[in-house]
């Protein structure tokens, strides 16, 4: 559907504005799969010139695309590729730390009104998808009136809830904050929003921030 919207069918606007597509897969089957979908529905040479699929690789840090001054809208759907085994699961999910330095990476990328959009997955990595959570919500407190500013908002996370990480939410996200605050745009303003089902507390969640 991104790739859709993307390459609208506008030879002449495609031509100006040079689009590009990066999708970044840690499963080898992931970008084949990948591959396949783009071919289905972009002629070959929208997705040979303005089109890159990394299977096998990390995301963190952030691959960089062409231009990375005009970058729009930043897309993850952590956890793991649908159908793994087992084995797959646990050596290829998503983790925290990872994640958190790829998102900081997103949002130094991200020009001035982009959007960055996360899937989270609450059921089965819970303390990933409350890191992403509350960095989104930290990208709001840097511009707060609040006196304690993004710190205070930053020293309210709740600890853990089962203490087993050495690396807890709190940490990861004043990490990340930190990065922002250093390398950031001074003049952005930002706004994160939480879409997710009531009464599903399980379900997965998107966080989008922008």
């Amino acid at each position: 559907a991104l790739a859709e919207m993307l390459f609208d069918g506008d030879d002449d606007n495609q031509k100006l504005i040079q689009p590009e597509l990066l999708c970044i897969d840690i499963q080898s089957r992931a970008g084949t799969n990948t591959t396949e979908a783009l071919r289905e529905v972009l002629d070959d040479d929208i997705f040979e010139n303005n089109c890159r699929v990394l299977g096998g690789t990390s995301h963190a840090p952030l691959p960089q695309p062409r231009n990375s001054k005009s970058v729009g809208l930043i897309c993850y759907n952590l956890g793991w590729l649908p159908g793994s085994s087992a084995d797959d699961k646990s050596a290829f999910s998503t983790k925290m730390v990872t994640t958190m330095y790829s998102l900081t990476d997103a949002v130094l990328m991200l020009r001035v009104g982009g959007l960055l959009s996360v899937m989270t997955y609450p059921g089965t990595t819970p303390q990933e998808a409350d890191a992403v959570k509350y960095f989104a919500e930290g990208l709001a407190a840097l511009t707060t009136r609040d006196k304690a500013g993004w710190q205070g908002y930053v020293d309210a996370i709740p600890p853990d809830a089962d203490g087993s990480g050495a690396t807890t939410v709190r940490d990861s996200v004043r990490t990340s904050l930190e990065r922002v605050v250093q390398n950031g745009d001074p003049k952005q303003t930002w706004r994160a929003y939480e879409h997710k089902p009531l009464g599903r507390p399980l379900s997965p969640i998107l966080i989008t921030a922008m």
